[in-house]
């Protein structure tokens, strides 16, 4: 049973390493939940929001590297949350307000995100 349990930390955390899961990461979730991501992309980032039923394509999934429409790097999310998009029937509005620091905790926050699942409530 030990092994099992030592195995499941070792890969889970292979498959983290370079994320960032401290609290940077943490500030910005809280910053992703205050302006409201969360309504579209899920309060984990899953692209399961309230809302995001009523949208095809669905929201993007922040676990999932190709379903970032215009890029995963800093510079394309940066780029898709202050301006929006508005190709391929997706429409996220711009987020033009969000100071640049709060933006750069968000960014750090969904990158967090690629290549693992969280589970929580």
């Amino acid at each position: 049973m030990c092994k099992v349990i030592f195995l499941f930390f070792l890969l889970w955390g292979c498959e983290n390493a370079g994320a960032d899961t401290g609290p940077v990461a943490d500030k910005g979730k809280e910053l992703y939940l205050s302006y409201g991501c969360a309504l579209c992309h899920g309060r984990n980032g899953s692209g399961d929001g309230i809302n995001s039923q009523k949208f095809i394509p669905k929201p993007t999934d922040f676990h999932n590297p190709q379903s970032y429409l215009h890029g995963r790097d800093k510079d394309s999310i940066r780029r898709s949350i202050q301006n929006g998009i508005k190709e391929d029937n997706s429409i996220m509005p711009a987020f033009q307000d969000i100071p640049p620091e709060e933006l750069d905790q968000i960014i750090n926050y969904l990158q967090s995100l690629r290549n693992r699942r969280v589970y929580e409530n």
